[in-house]
């Protein structure tokens, strides 16, 4: 551990570190000055690992001057590149105690704290989105890894009810399970079901409408002569368009499927990543209507909440699937005493797990109900500020209903210029101005860029500030069009 004043002033001097990178978000530029290869090229000038240590208040010098060119500013308030939050002071300073504490929050009789804070934070997010009061599941890394978690406990709940039992016999020679995606889905849904062991032709895909929601009438159509296991995927917060499946629509279908073959051969799931905290405010609640009768949620706390990453949300209405899915034992894991509550631990992938809950409680006690409810309306309205700003800019165009958060623009191109490699020049102008980030897409065949509005400290003078530097940049690009565009 070393000399403890050496300790306390190491970490003052991180302290102070951070604190200058904090005060920096509202003014640097959001990009990062050095790119990948640069700073992997400083990093390996360093030569091979060393053969004797380094003092580490050098270390941490030496970690902040390499590391802050390739930082990207995408906790501030002009980061619309991905559904990348910022991050709450309550939940921040309560993330840095989770790392000085450093409890494995895996095995919780042994992190008592942990555990217990898991719980409640978890329970205070079911009562917050209006979910089912049985709804129980674990934090985990981020949706990616919820969709994982809850569509394994979806797996095993299926084939039981078909007379299998994955988790003794594997998925050779079971029964066939069809799992029903909408056309606009996530990406993160095929990788759970590919790590499943489904395989992509276990997908029906289904056909989704102009904003990117499944089309219920379509699925209905595709379930039609299906009589085996069946896992219905909706999604709440299209990942381009923000726009949100018609849950309640959807949920009537799958329990029309239910009750000519059996009320457990079908399970609902709904990809919520930052969509389902449209619940937590009345002025974007009916978006997510329906989203309470599905039979399991997949969400993250470090998108529309703004807690540190990592933060993801696994939950489901029938926690015994879950944790006949996920539970380990080891004799070795019990501190030797009991636990009358649920172990958090069983409900997920992870053995050795970040403790998680800290900073997710931190947020929703600092914010509370009438908080969060406030964040998330104000997330939708600056996009529809956004929106406004930059659609009424000549050869810009709003490519999407702005119902939450996203905002998808294109871009005309001069002509005689491809619209895909003008749209990526574009992005990338935007980045090197440095005002705000974005990133391009494919939206309906159209390229286009994105703009995801989901920050906590982000006001109406930095969305206009944004759209005036994309006006901006949009302007010299049509004066003076790059020849050739940029090589990727």
């Amino acid at each position: 551990m070393g000399d403890p004043t050496d300790q306390q002033a190491l970490l003052a001097r991180a302290l102070e570190h951070a604190l200058n990178y904090r005060r920096s978000l509202g003014t640097r530029a959001v990009a990062a000055a050095a790119s990948t290869e640069t700073v992997y090229d400083q990093l390996t000038a360093l030569g091979g690992m060393p053969a004797e240590g380094t003092a580490p208040s050098l270390v941490l010098e030496e970690l902040v001057r390499l590391a802050t060119p390739g930082l990207t500013a995408m906790s501030g308030p002009r980061f619309f590149g991905w559904v990348t939050g910022g991050t709450l002071p309550a939940a921040l300073a309560a993330d840095w105690l989770t790392s000085a504490w450093d409890q494995n929050a895996g095995p919780a009789t042994g992190a008592p704290a942990a555990a217990a804070f898991e719980l409640v934070a978890l329970r205070w997010v079911v009562e917050l989105l209006g979910l089912p009061e049985q709804a129980r599941g674990a934090l985990v890394t981020g949706a990616s890894m919820a969709n994982f978690t809850t569509l394994a406990a979806a797996r095993s709940q299926v084939l039981a009810a078909a007379g299998w039992d994955v988790e003794q016999d594997g998925l050779f020679e079971a029964p066939r399970v069809r799992v029903f995606v909408g056309r606009e889905r996530h990406s993160s849904i095929d990788r759970a079901l590919r790590l499943l062991g489904f395989g992509k032709r276990a997908l029906s895909i289904v056909d989704a409408d102009g904003q990117g929601r499944m089309r219920a009438e379509a699925l209905q159509s595709e379930l039609e002569g299906w009589t085996g296991p069946v896992i219905v995927c909706a999604q709440a917060g299209n990942v381009d368009s923000g726009a949100f499946d018609p849950l309640e629509r959807i949920h009537e279908v799958v329990n029309d499927h239910r009750a000519r073959f059996g009320s457990e051969l079908a399970w609902l799931h709904v990809d919520g990543a930052f969509g389902l905290w449209a619940r937590a405010s009345p002025a974007t609640a009916a978006l997510a209507r329906g989203a309470e009768l599905a039979d399991s949620w997949a969400t993250d706390a470090h998108k529309t909440l703004n807690v540190p990453y990592d933060s993801g949300l696994a939950l489901t209405r029938h926690p015994q699937a879950q944790r006949r899915a996920l539970a380990i034992a080891g004799a070795y894991l019990s501190s030797g005493s009991g636990l009358s509550l649920p172990n958090p631990g069983s409900f997920s992938p992870e053995l050795s797990r970040r403790a998680r809950g800290f900073a997710l409680w931190a947020a929703l006690r600092g914010l509370g109900r009438s908080g969060v409810a406030a964040l998330v309306a104000r997330c939708a309205e600056h996009a529809r500020q956004l929106a406004g700003e930059l659609g009424a800019t000549p050869g810009l165009r709003i490519l999407n209903d702005v119902v939450f958060n996203q905002v998808v623009l294109a871009a005309e191109p001069p002509a005689g210029v491809p619209p895909h490699d003008w749209t990526r020049e574009f992005a990338f102008r935007i980045q090197c101005e440095g005002t705000c980030y974005t990133t391009p897409t494919l939206w309906r065949g159209v390229p286009a860029l994105r703009f995801s509005v989901v920050n906590a400290d982000t006001t109406g003078g930095d969305i206009s500030s944004s759209a005036e530097a994309v006006r901006r940049v949009y302007g010299e690009m049509c004066s003076d069009p790059p020849r050739p565009l940029r090589a990727e």
